[in-house]
């Protein structure tokens, strides 16, 4: 069980709502916390992400550190404040029920974070091993890998640095994830009334056409199978590729042949294939159907996050100390998801493990 005064923290924690796009609760995020850590024994620095960084958004994230000697290496604990908004009464009220506490972002990823913080608070009176950082992001939940870039410069991170991710599953330690390419396919039509649709183009209909062939390249996604594992909680053995069409958007009206329709891609590669390659050659494969079909489209809105794995000796220690304690599985997985925070470790040459609570 947490300590009163940090149950109080969680409490206030989750009932502000940070989810919201204004960014108006961050600021009293980052003093409960921060006001935490320095009782902890942390030096902190608030850090205004300027406006050119995130997008002319309200943004403020935290720093906070806990050097002991040059000689010794770093743990960055990686936090994020953000979470998916809601559309139900009391949904950021704080519920304590049988020890198990309920509230918007509990389990992603606040309670991780206080759970971070539990293990920081009983650390207070021991000799350390390690060198500590602290961060709390924004805007996990759409895209914060320019602030975290942003971050990555005020940090100046020794090289001995290996990062702890505690936003992700229980039961195992997390040491991969997936690759993803996202995109929007637009299908472009000419719009005539219905009772002569002989003289425009329906742009629904061929856009049926164009997730036909994607169910295609599904199957073939789905046979790529790596060679890492993944959580026993997800129904298979070994990650593999992805590729879903998960939204449809078109037409206008009953008697109106839709003149556009957009089909909403994303697609997941194992953590040995290159994002950016092998969207290129995705892209290329739609391009060359609709070419051959007459379908006119344009892709855009894409987001490109590479996987990652890490195969560092501390992410095997830090499993056998997990299964010592906890008589859990301690054996390593690979999410089946994808995180710019790994993304992140890979582009800065950084291990990223972690165990959570989701």
């Amino acid at each position: 069980m947490i300590s009163e005064k940090l149950l109080d923290l969680f409490k206030k924690y989750v009932e502000l709502d940070t989810s919201l796009e204004s960014g108006e609760n961050y600021s009293a995020a980052v003093k409960l916390l921060e006001v935490f850590l320095r009782e902890t024994g942390f030096e902190t620095q608030l850090v205004n992400i300027p406006e050119s960084v995130a997008k002319n958004k309200n943004r403020k994230n935290l720093i906070a550190r806990k050097f002991l000697s040059t000689s010794l290496p770093t743990i960055l604990f990686y936090n994020h404040m953000d979470v998916v908004p809601a559309d139900y009464p009391d949904a950021f009220m704080f519920k304590q029920e049988n020890n198990k506490f309920f509230g918007r972002g509990t389990s992603d990823h606040k309670g991780s974070t206080v759970g971070v913080l539990s293990a920081l608070e009983a650390l207070v009176s021991r000799p350390l091993k390690y060198n500590l950082i602290f961060i709390a992001t924004t805007d996990e939940e759409t895209n914060q890998i320019a602030q975290l870039d942003y971050l990555y410069n005020l940090l100046q991170l020794p090289e001995n640095t290996i990062v702890f991710d505690p936003d992700t599953e229980a039961g195992g330690i997390s040491n991969g994830n997936l690759g993803l390419y996202q995109c929007q396919i637009i299908i472009k039509g000419k719009a005539v009334h219905s009772a002569i649709s002989h003289t425009g183009v329906n742009a629904v209909e061929q856009s049926a056409e164009v997730v036909n062939f994607l169910l295609s390249v599904k199957k073939e996604y789905e046979s790529t199978i790596s060679k890492y594992k993944t959580f026993k909680e997800f129904g298979l053995e070994f990650v593999c590729n992805r590729c879903n069409v998960n939204i449809i958007s078109g037409g206008v009206a009953t008697n109106v042949v839709p003149d556009k329709c957009i089909l909403t891609v994303d697609n997941r590669y194992i953590p040995e294939k290159d994002v950016r390659t092998e969207s290129n050659i995705l892209k290329a494969r739609i391009i060359k159907y609709c070419r051959e079909k007459k379908i006119e489209m344009e892709i855009t809105n894409e987001l490109l996050i590479e996987g990652f794995v890490t195969t560092h000796p501390l992410v095997a220690k830090f499993g056998s100390l997990y299964h010592e304690i906890c008589n859990e599985d301690g054996e390593s997985y690979c999410v089946m998801g994808s995180t710019q925070m790994a993304e992140w470790c890979k582009k800065h040459s950084l291990p990223h493990f972690g165990l959570g609570v989701m």
